[in-house]
């Protein structure tokens, strides 16, 4: 029986991956930059101090709640486009769902990562090394996979809450799974990029590029 090739393992370039690879790479991106933009840049609650200043040197006043009140609504509008993001995440995250129904058998992730563990277990002592790092790859996607469904599940839990009486009682359980999954997507965009950025300049010249085009 033939040992199974890396390539044919790994790679997946059909054009719905593609789409959905890139729209989660701008999605996600998204989502961590309104993070950034409320708990660091903007930090809506240390803002009070400085409204209370502007509006001094004009001669103006402004009580502690109404400063509150004004950094209230810089946060719910920051959240209002991370709500946006999330649910246009959760629509990318179902599509992915219905191509892994829909998609020929061989070109589903289950089949490709079966086949990666094949080519694992049955790679020559010369080929073993590759075969490792190829199913260490693989399986980096399937953490992945379930972070981003974790991050789906929890944020549209957390977008409802308020509105859902049982969903309301877990409320805080499901924000602190959501927010520990946000480090998880974090760590793995950093390894991924590093991965990708080793791979193109090594063994693997033009990765990125049949990202993008889809040629191989």
């Amino acid at each position: 029986m033939p040992t199974p090739a890396a390539s044919d393992t790994t790679h997946d370039y059909s054009a719905p991956l593609r789409v959905w690879h890139w729209g989660n790479a701008l999605l996600v991106t998204g989502q961590l930059l309104t993070i950034l933009f409320l708990m660091v840049i903007v930090k809506p609650k240390a803002l009070v101090p400085e409204f209370q200043q502007a509006l001094g040197k004009s001669g103006g006043t402004l009580s502690p709640d109404q400063g509150r009140a004004i950094a209230h609504v810089i946060s719910e509008r920051i959240w209002d486009w991370h709500i946006a993001i999330g649910l246009a995440l959760a629509a990318f995250w179902a599509f992915w769902l219905v191509q892994q129904l829909t998609a020929p058998a061989e070109r589903r992730f289950a089949a490709r990562l079966a086949a990666t563990i094949r080519y694992y277990r049955l790679a020559p002592p010369a080929e073993h090394a590759d075969a490792r790092h190829t199913l260490l790859a693989k399986l980096t996607y399937v953490a992945f996979y379930l972070f981003i469904s974790v991050m789906v599940i929890t944020g549209l839990a957390l977008t409802w809450a308020d509105d859902v009486a049982w969903l309301h009682s877990i409320e805080h359980t499901v924000k602190e799974v959501h927010n520990v999954t946000m480090y998880l997507i974090i760590a793995f965009v950093v390894v991924h990029v590093v991965g990708v950025v080793w791979a193109e300049l090594t063994k693997d010249n033009g990765l990125i590029s049949r990202m993008v085009s889809g040629e191989k």
